[in-house]
């Protein structure tokens, strides 16, 4: 009696059965599999770097929202057109000086204005990305 290739392989995946070695030794390798394919592209994190991300962006939100704080009171102030003409004309690498120094990146709970949120204030109103007053 001919079997059929796929009856063939079906006969003897039933059939087989495996040592303790080899069962230890097929497990390990899913065990590796797993943990190889997870944290490649699976995107698993340890707990160390998850922390890190969420302190991140927890910073970078802190630092967009300071960052619209300042825009909206330097556009808010009285003669915000004449300052926005003037930080235009201003060179890109002294724009967050001048933010600095108008005490628009200063935090109302802070005596010392954020450097990162001047930088991103300054870059925001160059562009011209201002709320609407």
């Amino acid at each position: 009696m001919q079997f059929s290739p796929i009856e063939t392989m079906r006969r003897r995946f039933e059939d087989y059965r495996p040592t303790k070695t080899h069962a230890f030794w097929i497990a390990a390798g899913c065990v590796a599999a797993t943990l190889v394919l997870g944290f490649g592209p699976g995107g698993w994190v340890t707990a160390g770097t998850a922390q890190k991300r969420v302190d991140e962006a927890a910073t970078s939100a802190r630092q967009e929202l300071a960052t619209a704080v300042c825009v909206e009171e330097f556009m808010s102030a009285k003669d915000a057109h004449v300052q926005l003409a003037q930080l235009v004309k201003t060179d890109w690498y002294q724009r967050s000086e001048l933010i600095a120094k108008g005490g628009w990146a200063t935090m109302p709970d802070r005596k010392e204005p954020n450097g990162s949120v001047a930088t991103m204030c300054a870059e925001k109103l160059a562009e011209g990305k201002s709320p609407a007053t």
